[in-house]
């Protein structure tokens, strides 16, 4: 059973990573994925560093609802982002996603991040507003 769970996990990463690529290259959106403050601690300051990381990606991104009050518009959507596109990070709240569209950057929050995985984690759905 350990080894076919193995397969099924190696199978699966490549299918998503597969998957997430063909319909990335597709869109029109570039999504730059900023992994927030990885801090490092310098010995010769005595102080804390905190570095953050970009990735420029291309994948999938599901737009699923607009709302406007007030005059105020609100979007809600769906990105799929397999772990080797954000340096094998697991993706957290704190991170930010800046999504270019027909020209356009719009920065967004993070609300809901889903991890799908077995043995190893291969696909993670993360909702933003924006």
């Amino acid at each position: 059973e350990g080894i076919m769970a193995g397969q099924l996990d190696s199978a699966f990463k490549q299918i998503a990573k597969q998957v997430v690529s063909q319909l990335g290259n597709s869109l029109d959106t570039t999504v730059v994925y900023t992994r927030k403050g990885v801090s490092s601690y310098n010995a010769e300051t005595g102080e804390y560093i905190t570095v953050d990381t970009n990735y420029t990606i291309k994948v999938p991104v599901e737009f699923v609802r607009s709302t406007e009050e007030e005059g105020f518009q609100e979007n809600v959507a769906r990105l799929y982002i397999t772990p080797d596109l954000i340096g094998d990070n697991q993706p957290l709240l704190q991170d930010e996603i800046t999504l270019t569209f027909s020209g356009s950057s719009r920065g967004s929050k993070i609300t809901d991040i889903l991890t799908l995985k077995g043995g190893q984690e291969y696909l993670f759905r993360v909702d933003i507003i924006f």
